[in-house]
């Protein structure tokens, strides 16, 4: 996807990873630019790079070679504190596990971000963070409290408290039964449709349906899915054939 407003743009990205003398090439020559208000989901097998990949876009990490742009931003020569102000100001998280502190009520997991970036936090504010992702009357609860897909919810809150450019998502649902699995998918694309910019990463079919343009790694390489029900299935051919 290639747009003059672009959210995020990586221009011949590479990651090498030393293993004592061997090198391990997790991204190779990777070009990728995304407008905002996309929706897009990125596949591949295990150790194709999909979550270095991720973790470069939130400026987790560093890439060895290429330039990285976040919402017209140039991160190459920013220092540690600089990527902390685009992690915190650019982007928000959601991983697989939920990461909420279990000592903490719904409001106050959703609004650490807030804490963290030193800004004004507002109960009235926070309350129409929770209904956005449909949590009305349960701010005082604790995670205890909660279902698996309310938890996931309320790290997809805390994700939104500081109005992000880019949503990142790694396997958000892979934790969840299939009812929350379809409320969450649900969830995304109302966000969406409300202008926010979401990667996920997903092994899962209906995810990637639900984003409707995917990308695939490979061997570090990243290409376009022009068919995600074909992707599927030749992927599903291919572990068949290696057993």
């Amino acid at each position: 996807m290639i747009g003059n407003n672009s959210v995020v743009k990586l221009e011949g990205l590479g990651k090498v990873y030393k293993r004592g003398s061997e090198e391990i090439h997790a991204l190779k020559d990777v070009n990728f630019s995304l407008p905002k208000g996309a929706f897009v989901s990125i596949l591949g097998p295990s150790g194709s790079g999909k979550t270095t990949l991720l973790n470069i876009i939130g400026c987790l990490d560093r890439p060895s070679t290429g330039t990285v742009e976040i919402d017209g931003e140039d991160i190459g020569g920013l220092d540690e504190k600089g990527l902390v102000r685009i992690r915190r100001e650019k982007i928000g998280f959601v991983f697989q596990q939920f990461y909420l502190l279990p000592g903490m009520s719904v409001r106050e997991n959703i609004a650490l971000p807030l804490l963290f970036s030193k800004k004004k936090v507002s109960d009235k504010y926070i309350e129409n963070i929770i209904d956005m992702v449909g949590l009305t009357g349960r701010g005082k609860h604790k995670p205890n409290q909660l279902s698996g897909g309310e938890m996931q919810r309320v790290a997809i809150a805390r994700a939104l408290v500081n109005e992000p450019s880019i949503i990142l998502a790694d396997e958000p649902t892979g934790n969840l039964d299939l009812r929350n699995r379809e409320i969450i998918l649900e969830l995304f694309s109302s966000l969406n449709q409300r202008g926010f910019t979401i990667i996920v990463v997903t092994h899962e079919i209906k995810v990637a349906e639900k984003t409707g343009t995917a990308f695939a790694m490979s061997d570090g390489a990243l290409s376009a899915v022009n068919n995600i029900a074909d992707y599927f299935c030749n992927l599903a051919v291919s572990r068949v054939m290696h057993i």
